[in-house]
């Protein structure tokens, strides 16, 4: 035997020292005993005993092992335990058996496992409670009982992931003390999560190649040189191939120590993988040289492939280097990436507590298979929850107790549980990560939730003790600046040079168009970025450069972004789920029909069938599924009716079920539907002759059919076999990889365009560069589809070209949010270019990325309704700035071409618009009827003497500005504004009269002034122009300071670099054009976000500098509009992110 199970025969059930609550439990140990390492494949473990409830709790408390492959064993490993908790102290003796029963295979001579010659194992424990122990003893001898080749092998629940885990990993909990100086970014995605941290306590050296890579180089060589890959060449045959490996592999061996030869079939993992680092560059030393003796065709063959290797290598994002580390949410399988599913454990008190992952999944298997009553339990998106109107109760029936919570409830134990992993996990590795209490996070989101979402998100977290919660990032702007950092390859100096190569160069800059097109499992998330590479001149003239280091700026602009909150995998899933079960109901009515199988409640399904399904008052194999196997089946009415039809056969519908059997049975057909997407429809075409084709088996059907009291009858019914085949899961998938692509389709054409006319060029703008991420990126649909829509009218957006499209699945879900993670390192880490001078002297390049950039544009467009359609209030593309010097948020406002503010109406709705061609999606309204009132106004009145401007930020909330007449602004002493009394220097008084200004007032003359022109100058005021129409009202500070009649400037030109605005009067003589300083103004702090300036000259010849817009006298009281001129400041009332039931594939409708 090469295995052995650890296990105590009897066991002293107890409870921790340090918590009553706790139960300690028998540790479970599989230890390899010879030199054949074994490959695990089933871990079952049962408990059976009194009392039962206990029993289940035991059981639940270790975790099953489905392995697929097997797992590799060649160190002792301890089954992974999770907290046993008693919910009330125990009041009868414990009689339980504990039994572990275990699958493995020996391995063979190269060390793979003999999958033919399967092997048993299995060991006992008796636990008992104290009471009973007088009788007991307890040894450390296993108990075990080996077979061979058993018949049939232990029935476990189906997990995709292994669960064995080092016995020298203890369970540790996190320092309480301290903050930890990093912060965690969280992608909660709707189907899977992954969290990355920044720690800054992880240094390393960049003397050595990045640890991801040289893990990823070791594998690929290895694999590689295992694999001795053949190519075809005309003339040479196979013998000629293994002629020339032989060689190449008798050479290396010579030349290294420790060589097995004679098993060539591993060669590549010998020298490869678990040597030390001088070993494996000597090894790729003599893998080069040696090719230098083969033959042409061999050598070529060969260097290509060592080439796409390294390519692939320096790729790999150095995560380390930038203080960055995926956190292992699964404990067991040190998995980064958990599935999002939720199962509730504890009601009790004041806060949920949750488990997420693997594990919940696995539980959920396990009731349904035991026929366990899960309502409310499990929820397999509890992303959708998000945003859902604040009344929705969920309501959970746990061990007996039945309780209603809120939805938002739930989202929040899930954020709790992904914060407490993620110390948890700092607090296993303490010996290079940092502990502490996080105050810092990062919170990715779909790309169009509307702002209720982002808020929802913001207030749960930050109610966890998160005081920081960064929301600047969605989904597919993280994906974009994750590749973009996976570009450089972690070497700037090669990275940068390679950028530029794939780059359009106009100038001294090189330009980039990329289109991030994420299908995830329930979202589907675009945006649209150019970024533009420049160097920038860190040294001035003669100063010595040392090496020539170079500084670079890689600024990205997001031109325009779009996604589907309902559009994602889940969607192909649940398209398959109603074919799959219309297919079977199809097939259990042909086999009555025939007589194969008998059922009373069939019969009379069958008699009562609509006639839309009958051919001559039969019903015959397909009538029914032909409605549903087809392209767009939705548009047929009969589409619905098969739907019916199918859900009284195979009932699945549980939303209000009076039993537990239709959710059951939706779950298990659930993960069918998942198997035939992943088995099936993932791997695609292949070469074999028959097609690709999934297969229900008829012991799979009665087991489905088993929990509805559905009994079947006859010989056929062993014979019963329901078949999808790949073109009938094409049409399941198509028109959900279709809708999203046709987004990516309009929102390239509608960004570019912009882009174009933005930049008065003729030249048409070209797409450069396309990423695609989410699991479903990774079908081959996907790609044909993107290349039939951009290919089929020769597109010249986007030159098809693979070399431009890139996919990697390894980072199809850790992308989000380590390049969230990223781009808030990069936020935080900026750094003045003159600092960089000593590196840059050293020959090294440095790289600064503005990636508060992607905040300063709008997205998209909104739209304001009319009677006569939609007005835009908002243009996609339109830059954002800070528009009050104290509030570090970027926003712009709503403005007519005439320059006037909107009418009032009763009821205001506002629509966000991605692209021409895409529905408009309701984002706010409010209700201005109340308003209307309030201020006892004719709905008339309302409509002629109200006015409203919008305002919306960098978040795309949107505030409402209500005025009646003209709006007053408020010149506040608390605002320290810079102002110059500019009558007493001019000595004219008063400055403004008649709504004319009676000298010009400039900026910047003398410094503007050059040899060639000196009239570069900006005209601040024109004494030459009519100002009565722009007059302002201006509103003091105080009960003593009434308003005052005053004007207000354009925008200035940007701040000069002395830091300072120098003011300017030209004499009003009209013999002399003299200009004479009035004074000078600097701006009192430095804005976060680009910043406009304004000047206001009020009548008594004060003249004010503004950084961003003159506030309005406002209120957030509505009385105040009472008063002419001013301003009611509120908040769009956003909608809720209703779900359609119909969209929603956990709704209980389906």
């Amino acid at each position: 035997m090469s295995l052995k199970i650890e296990l105590l025969t009897s066991f002293v059930l107890k409870t921790q020292p340090t918590n009553n609550e706790l139960l300690l439990l028998p540790v479970i140990e599989l230890t390899p005993s010879n030199d054949n390492i074994p490959h695990i494949s089933i871990v079952s473990i049962s408990v059976e005993g009194q009392p039962p409830e206990l029993a289940t709790k035991i059981k639940s408390a270790y975790s099953q092992v489905m392995a697929n492959p097997p797992i590799k064993v060649s160190a002792p490993q301890k089954l992974k335990q999770y907290n046993c908790e008693l919910e009330k102290p125990l009041t009868t003796d414990v009689d339980c058996t504990l039994k572990v029963e275990v699958e493995y295979f020996d391995s063979d001579a190269q060390g793979n496992p003999q999958l033919s010659q399967p092997q048993n194992l299995q060991a006992k424990c008796h636990i008992i409670s104290h009471s009973e122990s007088s009788t007991q003893s307890t040894t450390a001898i296993p108990t075990q009982s080996p077979t061979v080749a058993p018949s049939s092998s232990p029935t476990v629940t189906p997990s995709s992931s292994p669960t064995v885990t080092p016995s020298s990993s203890p369970t540790v909990t996190p320092s309480s003390e301290g903050k930890h100086p990093g912060w965690l970014a969280i992608d909660f995605g709707t189907s899977n999560t992954t969290v990355t941290l920044f720690d800054p306590k992880v240094q390393v050296s960049p003397k050595h190649l990045p640890r991801e890579q040289e893990m990823k180089l070791r594998k690929s060589l290895a694999e590689w040189l295992n694999n001795k890959p053949i190519d075809t060449k005309p003339g040479v045959v196979t013998q000629d191939w293994e002629n020339e490996w032989k060689k190449l592999i008798t050479e290396i061996s010579r030349e290294l120590p420790n060589i097995n030869d004679t098993n060539q079939s591993n060669l590549g993992s010998q020298i490869f993988l678990g040597t030390d680092i001088k070993y494996l560059l000597e090894g790729i030393r003599l893998i080069e040289v040696g090719l230098y003796q083969r033959k042409e065709w061999f050598r070529r063959s060969a260097s290509k492939a060592l080439n796409r290797i390294y390519h692939e290598v320096f790729r790999v994002p150095p995560l380390e280097w930038q203080s960055l580390i995926p956190v292992e949410l699964d404990e067991i399988t040190k998995l980064s990436e958990i599935p999002s599913e939720l199962e509730i454990e504890s009601i009790e008190s004041d806060s949920i507590k949750v488990i997420m992952g693997r594990r919940s999944k696995q539980n959920r298997l396990d009731a349904i298979a035991q026929n366990q009553d899960i309502t409310g339990k499990f929820h397999h998106s509890p992303k959708r929850y998000l945003g859902q109107p604040s009344s929705r109760l969920i309501n959970v029936n746990l061990d007996g107790n039945s309780k209603e919570i809120k939805a938002e409830e739930l989202v929040q134990s899930a954020f709790r549980y992904l914060i407490q992993s993620t110390s948890e996990y700092c607090a296993r590795n303490s010996d290079r990560l940092s502990e502490g209490r996080f105050n810092n996070a990062v919170i990715t989101y779909p790309t169009i939730a509307p702002p209720r979402v982002r808020q929802e998100i913001k207030e749960l977290v930050e109610k966890l003790g998160i005081k920081n919660v960064e929301m600047a990032y969605d989904e597919a702007v993280s994906v974009a600046i994750f590749f973009l950092w996976r570009e450089f390859g972690g070497d700037l100096n090669v990275g940068i040079e390679s950028l530029k190569t794939r780059c359009r160069r106009y100038g001294d800059q090189w330009t980039q168009n990329i289109l991030v097109l994420d299908i995830g499992g329930g979202t589907t998330d675009l945006a649209l970025i150019d970024f533009t590479l420049e160097e920038i001149e860190v040294f001035k003239g003669d100063e010595d450069r040392g090496s020539g280091g170079r500084y670079y700026k890689l600024t990205p602009q997001l031109l325009g972004s779009s996604g589907h909150l309902h559009l994602g995998g889940e969607q192909i899933t649940l398209n398959i789920f109603r074919l799959l079960k219309v297919a079977i109901a199809d097939c259990l009515l042909t086999a009555v029909q025939a007589g194969n199988i008998q059922s009373d409640i069939l019969t009379n399904q069958l008699n009562d069938l609509n006639e839309k399904f009958l051919n001559n008052n039969k019903f015959e194999s397909g009538n029914l599924l032909a409605f549903v196997d087809k392209d767009n089946p939705e548009t047929d009415a009969t589409y619905k009716d098969a739907l019916d039809t199918a859900n009284k056969v195979l009932p699945t519908r549980w939303k209000n079920a009076k039993s537990s059997a239709p959710q059951q049975v939706f779950y298990t057909l659930w993960e069918y539907a998942e198997e035939a997407k992943k088995s099936v429809l993932a791997k695609g075409k292949t070469d074999e002759f028959v097609e690709p084709t999934f297969v229900l088996e008829g012991q799979k059907i009665t087991e489905l059919l088993a929990s509805t009291n559905l009994e079947l009858q006859g010989d056929g019914v062993n014979n019963l076999s329901v078949s999808l085949t790949l073109s009938q899961l094409e049409k399941a998938a198509k028109p959900v990889i279709k809708e999203a692509v046709g987004i990516a389709k309009g929102l390239v054409e509608s960004g570019l365009s912009r882009q174009e006319k933005s930049q008065n060029s003729d030249e048409k703008e070209q797409l450069d560069w396309l990423i695609l991420s989410g699991k479903t990126c990774g079908f081959y649909l996907v790609e044909e589809e993107l290349y039939q829509e951009f290919n089929k009218s020769q597109s010249e957006r986007f030159i098809w070209n693979s070399e431009k499209i890139t996919f990697v699945p390894e980072y199809t879900k850790l992308a989000t949010s380590a390049g969230a993670c990223y781009a808030q390192n990069l936020r935080q880490f900026i750094f003045d270019p003159k600092e960089s001078k000593p590196l840059l002297r050293k020959g090294a390049n440095q790289l600064y990325i503005d990636v508060k950039n992607l905040l300063y544009f709008l997205p998209c467009s909104f739209t304001l309704r009319t009677i006569d359609g939609n007005l835009t209030i908002f243009k996609a593309g339109e830059q954002l700035y800070q528009l009050d010097a104290k509030e570090s948020v970027a926003r712009v406002r709503s403005e007519q071409p005439d320059g006037k503010l909107y009418g009032a109406q009763l009821k205001i709705v506002i629509y966000r618009k991605d692209f021409e061609d895409k529905e408009e999606q309701l984002w706010g309204s409010y209700d201005s009827q109340e308003l209307q009132k309030n201020l006892e106004m004719t709905e008339k009145e309302f409509n002629s003497k109200i006015k409203v401007e919008f305002e919306i930020d960098q978040e795309l909330n949107i505030k409402l500005f209500f005025c009646q007449g003209k709006p007053h602004y408020l010149i506040s002493n608390s605002d320290n504004i810079s102002s110059l009394n500019a009558a007493d220097v001019t000595k004219i008084s008063p400055l403004i009269s008649e709504g004319r200004v009676m000298c010009n007032i400039a900026v910047n003359v003398i410094e503007s002034a050059t040899a060639m022109k000196t009239d570069a100058h900006t005209l601040v005021f024109d004494k030459e122009k009519d100002y009565s129409q722009g007059q302002e009202v201006f509103q003091y500070d105080g009960d003593n300071n009434s308003p005052e009649i005053g004007i207000i400037s354009q925008a200035l030109p940007p701040v000069p670099l002395s830091g300072e605005y120098s003011f300017y009067f030209q004499s009003p003589d009209p013999n002399t054009d003299k200009w004479e300083l009035i004074g000078k103004l600097k701006p009192e702090t430095k804005t976060e976000y680009p910043c406009d300036y304004y000047v206001s000259l009020d009548s008594k010849g004060i003249l004010r500098l503004h950084q961003g817009t003159v506030p309005y006298w406002k209120s957030n009281k509505w009385e105040c509009l009472k008063q002419e001129g001013y301003v009611f400041e509120d908040e769009l009332q956003y909608e809720p992110n209703k779900i359609e039931e119909k969209k929603n594939p956990f709704s209980g409708i389906h």
